[in-house]
C-alpha cells in the first residue's frame, strides 16, 4: 500500500477528539464522586472508565502509532476510537461501546502489523497491550460488568508503555537473561490477567507479582536513571518515569496485600494507583515527544511542568490516604486536585505552543 502523508492539521483534528475524551472522562470521574450535580452535562459517571481508557488513551495511542505507519487503514483505529466518544455522549453508550470494540480491533491489527514489519518482542508487547484492551472492551460490550474486565482494560496503557521502556532501553543493553526475565514478567501478566476470569484471587495475585517484578526491572534498567541528571524536559522526564513506576511498586504491594475487591475504596485506589500514579506520570513524561510528532508544536521547556507533576502524586496520596482511612473527606480531596493537576499540566502545555509561535 502506498504511502500516506498525514497533515498536522489532521492529526491535531484527532488529538482534539482524544481531548474530548479526557476532559468528558475527568468530569465523569467527578460525577462517580458525586459532585457536579448542578452541572446538567447528562455525563454520568459510569462513562469515566470506557472514556478514559477508549475516547482518551485509545484515540492518542492508536494515533501516535498511525502517524508513525502513515498509511490510510491505520487511522481507522483512532478514527472509530474518536467518532465512539460523540456516540457515547450524544446517541447511545451501546452504538458507542461497539464503536469503540471494532476501534480497539483495529488498534491491535496496526500493532501487529508493526510486528510483521519489524518482528521485535518489544512491538509484540505492545501488540498484546491492544489485544487486551480488544478483548476488554468486547466483554464490556457483550454486557461484562467493569470490574470483571477492568484488568484487561488496564493492560492496553500497561503493556503499551512496558513495551516503549523496553524498546528506548535498549540503549542501556541490559544483560540478556534480563532481557528474558523482562519477557518472562509479561508472560506472567497475560497469563494471570486470563487466569482471573477462573480464580479471580489467584490471577490477581499473578498479575500484581508481574506489576511488581516488572516495576523494579524498570528502575534498575530503565535509562531514566542516567537522564534524571539531565536538563529541563529530559530531567523531567526521568522524574516522571522513576516516580510512576514506585506507583507500580506501590500497586504490586497493596495489591498482594488487598486483593482486587469489586468496588468499595480499596478497589478505587489500586486502580488510580496504576491509571494516575503510573499511566499519567508517563504522559507527563512523554508529552513533550508526542504532541510535537502529532501536531508539529513544539513545547518550549518551563519549570512549571514541575507544579503538575507535584500536585498530581500528592493528591493522589491524599487520594489513597482516605481510600485506606475510610475518610471520603480526604478522598474526595484527593481527587479533585487529581482533575486540577490533569487540567494544569494541559494548561501549561497549550500556554507554551502560543508563546511559541508568537515569537
Amino acid at each position: 500500500m502506498a504511502v500516506f502523508q498525514f497533515s498536522n492539521k489532521l492529526l491535531a483534528g484527532f488529538m482534539a477528539f482524544a481531548a474530548l475524551g479526557l476532559l468528558t472522562g475527568l468530569y465523569a470521574g467527578l460525577a462517580k464522586l458525586g459532585f457536579l450535580g448542578d452541572i446538567n452535562l447528562n455525563i454520568p459517571g459510569g462513562l469515566h472508565g470506557p472514556l478514559m481508557i477508549n475516547a482518551f488513551l485509545g484515540t492518542l495511542i492508536s494515533l501516535e502509532r498511525a502517524a508513525a505507519l502513515e498509511k490510510r487503514w491505520t487511522l481507522t483505529g483512532p478514527f472509530l476510537m474518536a467518532v465512539s466518544v460523540v456516540f457515547m455522549l450524544f446517541v447511545d453508550l451501546q452504538y458507542g461501546s461497539w464503536l469503540f470494540t471494532i476501534g480497539s480491533l483495529f488498534v491491535t491489527l496496526t500493532l501487529l502489523h508493526i510486528c510483521f514489519i519489524q518482528p521485535k518482542i518489544y512491538h509484540y508487547i505492545m501488540a498484546m497491550g491492544g489485544a487486551s484492551l480488544f478483548i476488554g472492551n468486547l466483554l464490556f460490550t457483550m454486557g461484562a460488568p467493569v470490574f470483571e474486565i477492568v484488568i484487561w482494560w488496564m493492560g492496553f496503557p500497561v503493556l503499551t508503555i512496558f513495551g516503549e521502556r523496553l524498546e528506548l532501553n535498549r540503549i542501556m543493553r541490559p544483560p540478556k537473561k534480563a532481557q528474558w526475565a523482562f519477557v518472562g514478567f509479561i508472560a506472567v501478566w497475560i497469563l494471570g490477567t486470563a487466569l482471573l476470569h477462573f480464580s479471580r484471587i489467584h490471577g490477581w495475585h499473578l498479575v500484581m507479582v508481574s506489576t511488581l517484578a516488572t516495576a523494579i526491572w524498570l528502575i534498575k534498567y530503565d535509562i531514566a536513571r542516567k537522564t534524571i541528571k539531565s536538563v529541563q524536559w529530559t530531567k523531567y522526564s526521568a522524574w516522571c518515569l522513576l516516580s510512576g513506576y514506585g506507583w507500580l511498586v506501590l500497586t504490586g504491594i497493596f495489591g498482594l496485600m488487598y486483593g482486587l475487591p469489586t468496588a468499595g475504596p480499596f478497589y478505587d485506589a489500586l486502580l488510580h494507583m496504576v491509571f494516575v500514579g503510573f499511566v499519567f506520570s508517563m504522559i507527563f513524561a512523554h508529552a513533550s515527544v508526542i504532541i510535537p510528532s502529532l501536531s508539529g508544536k513544539i513545547i518550549p521547556w518551563s519549570q512549571y511542568f514541575y507544579l503538575p507533576l507535584i500536585l498530581l502524586h500528592g493528591s493522589l496520596v491524599l487520594r489513597i490516604l482516605g481510600d485506606f482511612s475510610g475518610n471520603y473527606m480526604l478522598r474526595s480531596t484527593g481527587a479533585w486536585i487529581n482533575v486540577l493537576a490533569i487540567l494544569l499540566f494541559l494548561g501549561g502545555i497549550f500556554t507554551q505552543i502560543v508563546r511559541n509561535r508568537r515569537k
